[in-house]
């Protein structure tokens, strides 16, 4: 939540972005009434969605297994004729497992700690219109984690693929002119893939991508899976 001044992060703190752009002091103590009026605009904003507000009153709606992997339970609609082309970012989907977001906040974030076949990325779609769907995953993976066996899953239906080439991109740590704050991700390039096409139906559900074969230490990192309706 930020107003021409302040801002209030996901964990409550608030913070004076003209005396402080770099986000290292939060001042909630010493403005407690402006803390307390932007923590209920968000409560009241969380309330008109539907988003469940965690026990304490902060942090990003539904926590699901760590730090910033709350997500909109509302399904993400993929398929319209006039839009073909859905871009399902990390920032919108669920880790489950030890899969986690590469930092707090989602806006900025992908998933890491991708190491075991118990781990997966789910969205929740909805699926509007019947068709065959072209799917591509924008990817970084290093040379000997390559060969990785994956599998996205929706309601029955299975389209498998693998991890054929690296794409070993350095984190970009000097990218900023002020000290990135805590809670946001150090970004990265990402190669997109194509994991194949698949036939799907209308309905909603849990849209899983898992990895079935792991030969490295990691499958990949994983910015978004993008799904286009030919």
């Amino acid at each position: 939540m930020r107003t021409q001044t302040h801002r209030l992060d996901n964990g409550g703190n608030l913070f004076d972005m003209i005396a402080d752009p770099g986000q290292t002091a939060p001042i909630q103590a010493k403005q407690p009434d402006l803390a307390k009026e932007l923590m209920n605009a968000v409560a009241a904003w969380r309330k008109e969605l539907g988003i469940a507000t965690p026990a304490g009153g902060k942090g990003k709606g539904k926590v699901a297994n760590g730090p910033g992997s709350g997500v909109d339970p509302r399904p993400l609609a993929i398929g319209y004729r006039e839009f073909p082309i859905t871009m399902l970012p990390a920032r919108d989907g669920e880790p489950r497992g030890e899969m986690r977001r590469s930092s707090k906040a989602p806006n900025s974030s992908y998933f890491v700690n991708w190491t075991k076949p118990t781990d997966s990325a789910v969205w929740n779609i909805e699926v509007v219109t019947a068709g065959t769907y072209i799917v591509t995953l924008d990817y970084a993976c290093a040379a000997a984690d390559v060969g990785s066996k994956l599998e996205l899953s929706f309601e029955g239906t299975l389209l498998k693929g693998k991890v054929s080439e690296a794409f070993d991109s350095p984190l970009k740590l000097e990218q900023d002119t002020i000290t990135r704050p805590d809670g946001e991700s150090v970004m990265r390039d990402f190669r997109t893939m194509t994991l194949g096409e698949v036939r799907l139906e209308p309905g909603k559900g849990e849209l899983r991508l898992r990895a079935t074969d792991i030969p490295g230490k990691s499958v990949m990192d994983l910015r978004r899976v993008t799904m286009t309706l030919k």
